[in-house]
């Protein structure tokens, strides 16, 4: 087992061969269920001929998680093209997000029990709470049952600061297994994984690559000869350490050199002057607020 250097997430060191030419390293959950720690998102993905094309190409390059969300007005697109590209169900992690709008009352089953319909499933592998608006706890209840029931195979939330993840966890029975949020070079989320670190909850990102707060880190000369070195390209590197610092990852690569691209992370291991260098790219203005916002959740829930 590999642990990593940042959460106590344990790794199965072994690395799982797909009928592409890649391999994929999986995350073993707080609650035992296995994940693959990159994923190919569903979002803006709206005819079905194309997602089924992509989806098929997905799966046969080594994608096994794909990711989904009520949200995205995709779901039934996807559950068709996952079908009609012969992509057989207990061969991968499925996984969609309830919106905020459907966190009252019967709505969090309805919905849920309607994703199931359209992605023609009878199981999610894992569940998110999208966003952290509304009646979140209600919601996340609701998930605990269905969880009971064998609907869900593990609860995640999506979006969540460090004081509400704390909050959430305090006053709710199963931890969540996964917080999925924008992860980039600028916003490593450090202090993000040490509060999870102690719940076992694996961060996972989107975005990775960032917008325009990223892009001279791309063109950077050490990054650039750190590329060079194990022939790869500077964003296969930024990608590579995330994962390495066992942060999932999830992308949306439409073309199949970029989905080979995106894969083909886990023939190489940078050194520890590399990972020190890249991780000096994080910007603190991107993590004070909500680690102060932290620090005063923690001392008023200790103090109750």
């Amino acid at each position: 087992m590999i642990v990593n250097k940042y959460l106590k997430i344990y790794i199965d060191d072994l690395k799982y061969k797909q009928k592409g030419d890649h391999i994929m390293e999986y995350v073993t959950l707080n609650n035992g269920l296995k994940m693959p720690l990159l994923g190919f998102g569903t979002m803006n993905i709206f005819d079905e001929e194309e997602c089924t094309k992509i989806l098929k190409e997905a799966y046969e390059e080594g994608y096994r998680l794909f990711d989904c969300a009520q949200i995205y007005g995709n779901e039934q697109i996807v559950g068709s093209a996952l079908r009609k590209a012969g992509i057989p169900r207990d061969e991968i992690f499925l996984t969609t997000k309830v919106w905020f709008t459907n966190f009252e009352g019967e709505e969090v089953r309805k919905s849920l029990l309607e994703s199931m319909r359209k992605l023609q499933t009878d199981y999610f592998d894992l569940v998110f709470i999208h966003w952290p608006y509304g009646n979140t706890y209600h919601a996340y209840r609701e998930l605990e049952k269905m969880y009971e029931e064998g609907f869900i195979k593990s609860i995640g939330i999506s979006n969540y600061q460090e004081s509400q993840y704390l909050d959430l966890v305090h006053f709710n029975k199963i931890i969540p297994v996964v917080n999925q949020i924008k992860v980039t070079l600028r916003c490593q989320r450090k202090q993000m994984l040490e509060v999870m670190n102690e719940k076992g909850t694996v961060l996972q990102g989107y975005q990775v690559f960032g917008k325009e707060e990223t892009l001279p880190i791309y063109e950077d000369d050490k990054v650039k000869s750190i590329a060079l070195k194990y022939n790869k390209t500077t964003r296969q590197i930024a990608m590579k350490y995330l994962v390495q610092n066992r942060i999932s990852v999830i992308t949306r690569p439409m073309e199949k050199q970029y989905m080979k691209d995106n894969l083909n992370l886990f023939d190489f291991q940078l050194n520890e002057e590399e990972m020190s260098y890249l991780s000096s790219f994080d910007l603190l203005e991107y993590n004070t607020k909500s680690s102060q916002d932290y620090q005063r959740t923690k001392s008023m829930l200790e103090n109750m």
